[in-house]
């Protein structure tokens, strides 16, 4: 038992480091590691000793995932471009609740992240079972877009379809 939970801690620690330096390398450019290797393994150590373990994403729903959250973010891009050249094109721009389907920690923070990549959205919190989310354009059928990013989300980090 006691070497299953050494190797579990090994593991865990490979996929935090992998996911740790490849942050770094994003956001830093790919340069920075004097001050990147000991920032990332200050992480490693401190995840490993907390306990959390890494998310592993189910890599068959990650390309149908990709292509999903990139073709949302083109349109989005557009109707926002669209609004900016053509200013007599009405906005109503309203904060709404989004009501979560979702259980998972995980699922809701990426899904509020991610609901601020897409243009023309933002999600300021989420109280209980409810997220607060601004559109644009409140007559604009923005809800099905975060259903399914929920649902995929969900679908990704291997945590089931939500409630």
């Amino acid at each position: 038992m006691e070497e299953t939970g050494v190797r579990r801690r090994w593991a865990d620690g490979l996929g935090w480091m992998l996911l740790y330096g490849a942050l770094w390398t994003l956001f830093a450019e790919g340069g920075g590691w004097l001050l990147g290797v000991p920032s990332i393994v200050l992480a490693v150590v401190l995840s490993v000793w907390l306990g959390i373990r890494p998310w592993r994403p189910s890599l068959s729903v990650l390309p149908g995932f990709v292509w999903f959250f990139l073709g949302r973010m083109v349109a989005g891009g557009w109707d926002v471009a669209v609004r900016a050249l053509h200013p007599r094109r009405p906005l109503q721009p309203a904060w709404l609740d989004y009501p979560l389907r979702s259980e998972s920690p995980r699922v809701r923070l990426l899904l509020s992240a991610l609901i601020g990549l897409l243009p023309g959205s933002l999600s300021s919190r989420i109280d209980g079972n409810r997220m607060r989310v601004h559109v644009l354009d409140e007559r604009q059928p923005w809800e099905p877009t975060v259903i399914e990013l929920e649902q995929r989300l969900s679908q990704l980090l291997n945590t089931g379809a939500g409630r």
